[in-house]
């Protein structure tokens, strides 16, 4: 396996820092502890750094944590290998 980082953006109003706090929260309780959340220009950003077979892979893992956490849809997913 190796580690990939890609990060998710997911459009929304301004986020407070107690916003960002509970959504840390509710994707810890997903079991996704290897993301850090940021404020972003379109909403927030979620910058994921996981491991697994590819890169497909591991987005699609992500994708599904961030959505059993309802954190909104996505706008887009930016990687590097």
């Amino acid at each position: 396996m190796s580690d990939y980082r890609f990060s998710i953006i997911i459009p929304s109003a301004a986020k407070t820092h107690d916003d960002i706090l509970d959504a840390a929260d509710a994707l810890a309780k997903e079991g996704c502890t290897d993301v850090s959340l940021r404020g972003h220009e379109q909403g927030m950003e979620l910058l994921f750094e996981r491991s697994a077979e590819s890169l497909h892979a591991a987005i699609v893992s992500a994708v599904s944590d961030m959505e059993r956490a309802a954190e909104g849809r996505l706008s887009r997913i930016q990687g590097r290998v």
